[in-house]
């Protein structure tokens, strides 16, 4: 029986997460719908350069590199970068020449679920088998373009035929705006904000202790019993831009154009920032809302706060649900300025998920050296 090679290099962190779930299941699935008379076998090379710049044509190369050292028959890319064609956003593509292929993950949104990946991987080395050898078996897959579309999706895939380019196949995001709404979704899960403040323990403990002490005095409780819930909103809403853009100014996390990244690439980086910000400030404040939500019902007295802000017998428990509310606020702002005192480095590191790091470093050193 023939056997045929697969090789997959995934890029550090969430891209060698998935592949490392799916390798085990990938030989009998190509069997399955590829060919059955082939005895498939995958194998997994983690590489740290693999789309480090976001350029498809980089990442081709590389796989290139990658198969001729291993011996492969196919290799196919995975990486946490965005890959842009003609204006497009590039789910994958293949070159048939040298039996490569590249799949973006960012490009599929928030959640690139493993069945979806698995889809991605199942299809590129498909496309290359029944192109580049002929193939032996009912290529069932081979015309369906809707085969890395998600279930929930509104952006729908277009396959780009060889015909219709130089080499390969090509699926892109359409229409463009809708592609550029999940690459922004997509690179924010890649960042993982949910573990970015875990990690600023300085901004977490001078943001309860302000609001802990905020807690003591009564004037807290009357301003919370006078405030309507717009007045609410509005405060929760400044508190937390003002953490979003103290982080980023006091760590310089906004990015300028250089020598190496264009204008547009710029600003979609300085999105992705802002939006993983964001969502890691939110789950902040939800997290910093239960902590004083309990501190309210256990250190605050329901007859001493009635007595104190005059509402005698009408006080609910929703008071103290605004009580916590209002104190969150108070203590987001307190804890925006302690983020100041984090190092630059570190909060860059926390902030950016592998791939996008990596390129800040080497944006770094080049405008470094062209300084000199």
């Amino acid at each position: 029986m023939k056997q045929i090679s697969v090789g997959l290099i995934p890029a550090p962190e969430l891209p060698e997460d998935i592949v490392n779930k799916l390798v085990g299941r990938l030989a009998a699935v190509f069997s399955k719908q590829i060919d059955s008379d082939i005895s498939w076998n995958v194998e997994v090379v983690r590489d740290q350069l693999t789309g480090a710049s976001g350029r498809g044509d980089e990442i081709i190369e590389r796989a290139v590199t990658l198969k001729k050292e291993n011996d492969w028959h196919y290799a196919v890319c995975l990486t946490d970068m965005p890959i842009f064609s003609d204006k497009k956003v590039v789910l994958a593509e293949d070159d048939d020449r040298y039996g490569v292929a590249q799949i973006s993950l960012p490009a599929f949104g928030a959640f690139p679920l493993k069945t979806r990946v698995k889809k991605a991987i199942i299809q590129m080395v498909s496309e290359l088998y029944f192109r580049v050898n002929g193939g032996n078996g009912q290529f069932t897959i081979k015309n369906n373009n809707k085969l890395l579309r998600s279930d929930v999706s509104l952006s729908p895939i277009k396959k780009i035929l060889p015909s219709e380019r130089n080499t390969g196949v090509r699926f892109v995001v359409v229409p463009r705006i809708h592609g550029i709404f999940r690459l922004l979704a997509g690179m924010t899960y890649a960042n993982q904000p949910w573990k970015i403040i875990p990690s600023f323990k300085s901004v977490v403990a001078i943001a309860f202790a302000s609001g802990a002490y905020g807690l003591v005095f009564t004037t807290l409780w009357s301003i919370s019993a006078a405030y309507g819930y717009l007045r609410f909103i509005v405060l929760m809403l400044v508190a937390m831009a003002a953490m979003v853009i103290w982080i980023i100014f006091a760590h310089n996390l906004w990015e300028n154009s250089s020598r190496r990244v264009s204008r547009k690439l710029t600003m979609l980086y300085n999105m992705i920032t802002v939006s993983t910000l964001t969502t890691a400030v939110v789950a902040y404040y939800i997290g910093m809302y239960v902590l004083f939500l309990m501190a309210v019902a256990f250190f605050v007295p329901p007859d001493l706060f009635a007595s104190t802000v005059g509402l005698g017998k009408d006080v609910t428990a929703g008071h103290f649900f605004q009580l916590a509310w209002l104190v969150t606020s108070v203590a987001t702002i307190a804890g925006a300025i302690g983020s100041g005192l984090e190092d630059d480095k570190a909060v860059r590191k926390i902030m950016y998920g592998h791939r996008q790091w990596q390129r800040y470093k080497e944006t770094e050193h080049n405008e470094d050296f062209f300084k000199d």
